[in-house]
């Protein structure tokens, strides 16, 4: 039986995507669908600017994140990026570096983006440097020359606006998003993080229907 296609939609930014990391991990895992994680791009053009507008937000929201997904924005994250405040947010360079990365690992992509995002929120990492992929670059035992130049390259930078496209074009504004593709048809199966349990049996239910 032909799987179904789950498109995992997400952002190197986004706080509740790094706190559904672990749902989508576990698909990904169980091999039960053919799954794409794609970069939804929550930051970029006229919205990109130094994080210190959000930083009040993003702290009063933290507890709640934390409690409802049990990850962890460290003291690190809190330190470097959210006190500081100088961070330039810009979703394209995560975006730029998983179009890169996962051409090379497509069967490791949740994998891939769960590690570009503990690079920020738990080592409070700038995504805009190309430096600082370059332990995940290593973990995967990627050519650390070879993402450098691509890193660079226009091609991968249309990669990635294809993506926010693509998404802009599904109507998905918020992040994180599970959709589902049964033949011609999407599904919005997510909006927002949704634990396990409740996104594998509506993934089930939609199986059982195809």
């Amino acid at each position: 039986m032909k799987k179904l296609k789950v498109f995992y939609v997400q952002d190197a930014l986004c706080g509740w995507c790094y706190g559904m990391s672990p749902v989508i991990s576990r698909l990904f895992e169980e091999q039960k669908y053919d799954m794409e994680v794609l970069s939804g791009g929550m930051i970029r053009g006229s919205n990109v600017r130094p994080i210190k507008g959000m930083a009040e937000y993003i702290k009063q929201v933290a507890p709640r994140l934390e409690e409802t997904t049990g990850v962890k924005l460290t003291e690190v994250y809190h330190r470097e990026i959210l006190d500081k405040g100088t961070y330039m947010s810009n979703s394209e360079p995560p975006a730029v570096a998983m179009a890169i990365l996962k051409e090379q690992f497509p069967e490791q992509q949740a994998s891939l983006a769960a590690a570009i995002q503990k690079l920020h929120f738990v080592e409070g990492l700038d995504l805009n440097e190309v430096e600082t992929y370059l332990p995940v670059v290593r973990e995967f035992r990627a050519n650390e020359e070879d993402f450098k130049r691509k890193f660079a390259d226009e091609s991968y930078l249309k990669k990635a606006q294809e993506e926010f496209k693509l998404v802009e074009n599904w109507g998905i504004s918020g992040f994180p998003a599970v959709i589902c593709q049964n033949g011609e048809k999407l599904y919005l199966v997510a909006r927002g993080y949704q634990p396990y349990e409740q996104l594998s049996a509506t993934l089930q239910k939609l199986e059982q229907e195809a």
